[in-house]
């Protein structure tokens, strides 16, 4: 028996899976305010960053001081430019001060693109498979590329339970993970907060959600969930939209 936990963490993103075989965090914003969630042993199988800003991997610092042992540290594989505006060079830095921090440690590093075939898991990890379905090495290196574009999207199967995560992954991304087919059919982690971007219609419409959870808090930025993305959701969810804000903490058991 294992959980899910799509945490409360306001405008941002964290969720802690608690498998028989071992913790595992997808984005860690403010997770400090939940370390009953973590290992009382301070080790992590692996550590999902979607990608590199900060309302995501902020919990890292927290992390780091704190003594956690981290097995993987999995994160977007972006290339950053000179005066590139998806991501300030303060985030960029500190992040990397972090992966690089976690590396001397014994951490192993991974910036994976999504996989060409999916005749297996991309790992596969005791009861707990993850399957990368993006960013397409295309997309994520194209010459105008952001930072969203290069969002980690995959898949986690937990025993009877799956949830498809997508961090912030913009509209080009989840257009090219929907071509995949078969992504979700359960829980989908909604992109980007409830923003317009990332809520791409075929790509919710191709994750055919029984559940969709929405990390966000209203009145943090402009259109912040947005309602036209809050209806798409809503309009081809099969059970029930959830949002933080309002719910407060998902906890899913498999």
């Amino acid at each position: 028996m294992g959980q899910l936990y799509h945490l409360q963490v306001g405008c941002g993103d964290a969720s802690v899976i608690q498998a028989n075989s071992g913790t595992f965090l997808v984005d860690c914003h403010r997770i400090e305010e939940h370390a009953s969630k973590l290992p009382a042993n301070k080790h992590l199988r692996g550590v999902f960053i979607t990608h590199q800003h900060s309302d995501h991997y902020s919990g890292l610092e927290y992390l780091r001081k704190r003594g956690y042992k981290i097995d993987y540290l999995v994160y977007a594989p972006y290339e950053r430019r000179r005066g590139d505006a998806s991501v300030t060079i303060e985030e960029w830095n500190e992040f990397a001060d972090h992966r690089d921090f976690f590396k001397r440690q014994g951490t192993e590093l991974r910036a994976p693109f999504g996989q060409n075939t999916f005749e297996k898991a991309w790992w596969t990890n005791g009861d707990v498979k993850f399957w990368m379905l993006g960013p397409a090495e295309a997309v994520a290196t194209s010459s105008t590329r952001e930072l969203h574009d290069a969002c980690l999207v995959f898949r986690a199967d937990l025993g009877s339970r799956i949830c498809l995560f997508t961090g912030d992954a913009s509209d080009t991304n989840l257009q090219d993970v929907a071509r995949v087919g078969n992504i979700c059919g359960d829980i989908l982690h909604a992109s980007h907060h409830g923003s317009i971007n990332g809520a791409d219609l075929d790509f919710i419409k191709s994750a055919k959600a029984d559940y969709t959870v929405i990390s966000t808090e209203s009145g943090v930025y402009q259109n912040v969930p947005h309602p036209t993305a809050l209806r798409r959701y809503k309009d081809h969810t099969a059970k029930a939209v959830r949002r933080t804000d309002q719910d407060g903490t998902r906890v899913w058991k498999f």
